[in-house]
């Protein structure tokens, strides 16, 4: 299986560049695609100490493609985001004010992209497989972040095509997507800025990844895959577009079960007139074994047989874990404004190690301003699972979006 994907990786860009030369008229040209986010999360009031106060940090992509002929590209993707626990949402300031705590930067896609004809594109190198689609699209502040922290399948080495498979103007347009792939451990999988300081556990990624760290995927082997179904523009259902998708991984050297994801999700938009409209959003994700049941040590209290004295004793088993992540929401237009109102859940079911359900309920308002800038301010009310304490805390939070795109 590997050498086979690896000779599809190889023969992909050959084969598009093998074709006649491009047509009079066309230039190779680097097109460009800026979106960045400046976010402030003013936790006024939490169960933990810990997360009061405030948490400024950055959190985008820049996206460029190099085009060599009108069919064939090489893409990439340079992200902005903080890569501590918890940080992208807020994270713990501590009761004071933290100012881009480990910010950093990597790659998240480089790959060759050939399109042989109008409905087909096929990629080859670094990427993220098609799943969930909440990431990219959810309005508001945070709920696209959350998603993308709960369910982005990134760091994927391999294969994948993209084909619309039926066009109708009555039936609409629908797109199947597919990918096969490994957990990328080259030095691409490395952040370009922010190491991880001494003594530093709060770090989720700081190195390229390895094999030692485990997780879904992490096996060395091209037999994870993802694929999707998406449709739009249904002529007897005007505004209304939906998502389905599946995903398997591989358990890696941490875990002992294949990891199994599934996504629905749908979107409608109401055009009330000119000035007015309505997004409805709705997306479902569940992992069953999720991160492919890995195993852990539980430490428990027990009685010496000989001394009656009470010790410590370690048990080896594996956490089975059903995680769900759910959003609801609608945003609604009024000429220039617009407002945000949103749920989300995340249910995670273990065997061991159980932890509370988290919801979020967020309420934002916003609109674009001049030069590609926009602004968004809102309220946020979260039951979280608490770290050093078992149960679920509340908070509130002031957030504050300042976003640009550019090209």
């Amino acid at each position: 299986m590997r050498a086979l994907l690896a000779a599809a990786a190889l023969a992909l860009p050959l084969a598009a560049l093998a074709q006649t030369a491009p047509p009079a008229g066309f230039t190779p040209h680097l097109s460009t695609e800026i979106d960045l986010g400046f976010y402030g999360v003013g936790t006024t009031s939490a169960t933990d100490r810990a997360r009061g106060g405030t948490s400024i940090f950055s959190f985008g992509e820049i996206a460029a493609g190099l085009h060599l002929t009108p069919n064939f590209s090489l893409q990439g993707v340079l992200v902005f985001e903080p890569i501590g626990e918890g940080d992208s949402t807020g994270g713990t300031p501590g009761g004071g004010t933290t100012l881009f705590r480990r910010q950093s930067a990597f790659l998240e896609a480089l790959y060759a992209e050939w399109k042989p004809d109008a409905d087909t594109t096929l990629q080859a190198g670094r990427f993220v497989a098609p799943f969930g689609r909440g990431h990219h699209d959810f309005p508001g502040i945070l709920t696209s972040i959350r998603a993308h922290e709960a369910y982005l399948i990134r760091d994927s080495l391999g294969v994948a095509a993209t084909h619309t498979a039926f066009v109708d103007p009555w039936w609409g347009e629908h797109d199947i997507s597919a990918a096969v792939f490994t957990l990328d451990r080259s030095l691409l999988s490395s952040t370009l800025a922010t190491r991880r300081s001494c003594c530093d556990e709060r770090y989720e990624r700081f190195e390229r990844n390895t094999r030692a760290q485990g997780g879904p995927g992490n096996n060395g082997r091209f037999d994870n895959a993802s694929i999707a179904l998406d449709g739009d523009r249904l002529g007897l259902l005007p505004g209304f577009a939906y998502h389905l998708a599946v995903v398997t991984r591989g358990a890696g050297a941490d875990g002992t079960a294949r990891e199994w994801g599934y996504a629905a999700a749908a979107r409608y938009q109401r055009d009330w007139s000119a000035e007015q409209s309505t997004l409805f959003f709705a997306e479902g994700v569940q992992f069953r074994n999720a991160a492919a049941r890995p195993r852990t040590t539980l430490t428990l209290l027990g009685l010496d047989p000989d001394t009656g004295d009470e010790v410590e004793q370690a048990l080896e088993t594996v956490i089975r874990e059903r995680r769900s992540f759910t959003t609801l929401g609608l945003r609604h237009r009024i000429g220039e404004w617009r407002g945000t109102l949103a749920w989300q859940r995340d249910e995670r079911k273990r065997s061991v190690e159980t932890l509370p359900t988290e919801n979020y309920v967020e309420a934002s308002v916003g609109r674009d301003l001049a030069a590609n800038l926009s602004l968004d301010v809102g309220y946020q009310y979260g039951r979280y699972a608490r770290e050093d304490a078992s149960g679920a805390g509340t908070s509130h939070a002031v957030l504050v979006r300042l976003g640009w795109r550019g090209f």
